[in-house]
């Protein structure tokens, strides 16, 4: 694909799980217009000490989001990667959690993108929700 995810420190990267988190989806979680940069901190301080966090957003999200400095902020540092122009997230979220085995954080079902996705239960395994309640965020995964 050509595309690649640019880590922090790949010593870190071995040592906590790795996830894939859907920073457009958090962002706008319910449908929120404009898009908040407060949901994408809240993500990130809860989950940071527990996973490797690998925040991939659609490119055009910068022209939506709130605190437009703050969101550069992530992505000058490499904190939050954005797709090139043309491709969806969705698509590189996918191929890095094949790459890299690990979960992706989406309340989104990929329906646009079944062809990419191993099978079903690959995506049951693989995709944990979540939600912000009162400034507090909690994932679920899918328990058997």
């Amino acid at each position: 694909m050509g595309f690649h995810c640019n880590y922090h420190s790949l010593e870190v990267s071995k040592i906590k799980s790795k996830i894939v988190a859907d920073i457009s989806n958090i962002a706008g979680h319910y449908s929120e217009f404009p898009p908040k940069i407060e949901n994408i901190k809240i993500m990130f301080n809860t989950l940071k000490y527990e996973y490797w966090i690998i925040g991939i957003a659609d490119w055009d999200l910068y022209k939506y989001i709130n605190y437009l400095d703050s969101y550069k902020y992530y992505l000058g540092r490499g904190i939050v990667i954005q797709s090139p122009p043309g491709i969806k997230a969705d698509i590189i979220m996918i191929m890095t959690a094949i790459e890299h085995d690990c979960v992706i954080l989406t309340n989104d079902n990929f329906r646009d993108h079944e062809d990419l996705i191993p099978s079903e239960l690959w995506l049951e395994e693989h995709r944990v929700t979540f939600d912000i309640i009162n400034g507090e965020f909690r994932i679920y995964y899918i328990t058997k």
